[in-house]
């Protein structure tokens, strides 16, 4: 592959994926690999320059960033946790719309200014927290923050929310919404000179 004349677009897997490749589907840069079948991570699009990588969705902005890929689709919420990498936010593809919030029991918030807080979110947690006037413990964890409140670990969490029916089956409260999130198209800085006609049909295609 030439890198020099293609253009590559990291997508990443999971929800995002699914919610993104129906946008592609009539265009000029819909997807010829068979995605289920193939076990390539770069794959063919019907442009003959452009190629779409397939990759975890915290790992596009650091793609973007040092310039491996042009152009990615991510979460808002990665992005506010990779603040410090450099990309251009190009649109809110207005996809996988939800919030991340704070939550835990409807009194966590009466009278502390220590909490512990379980989120795989820890620099977007720390500053929201720290604009409340609370000091934050944060404990990591990748996924099912919801029983962590439950089983003593934390006091409350902090993690993106839907229809909020998990917070209310484990008897948590979405107490303050922090940003509204949904999935961004962004792109190497460098790249929106060097590849700016591309970019701007991709953008136009997703219209």
């Amino acid at each position: 592959m030439n890198k020099s004349n293609s253009l590559i677009l990291a997508l990443p897997k999971g929800r995002v994926y699914e919610d993104f490749i129906p946008l592609l589907e009539k265009t000029q840069f819909a997807i010829k690999d068979d995605v289920k079948k193939s076990r390539k991570m770069l794959l063919d699009t019907k442009h003959p320059s452009v190629k779409v990588l397939i990759i975890r969705g915290w790992d596009v902005p650091t793609y973007i960033t040092s310039g491996a890929a042009h152009i990615g689709i991510v979460g808002k919420d990665i992005l506010m946790e990779k603040e410090e990498e450099e990309f251009v936010e190009l649109a809110d593809l207005g996809l996988g719309k939800c919030r991340l919030s704070l939550a835990g029991y409807e009194d966590v918030l009466t009278g502390s200014a220590r909490l512990k807080v379980a989120t795989k979110y820890p620099k977007s947690s720390t500053k929201f927290m720290n604009s409340i006037g609370i000091q934050p413990e944060i404990i990591y964890l990748n996924g099912a923050q919801e029983i962590a409140p439950v089983l003593g670990l934390s006091d409350a969490i902090i993690d993106l929310v839907d229809s909020g029916k998990t917070l209310t089956a484990n008897g948590l409260t979405e107490i303050q919404t922090i940003a509204d999130i949904s999935t961004r198209l962004i792109a190497n800085k460098a790249s929106m000179k060097t590849k700016s006609k591309i970019i701007n049909e991709i953008m136009e295609a997703l219209k």
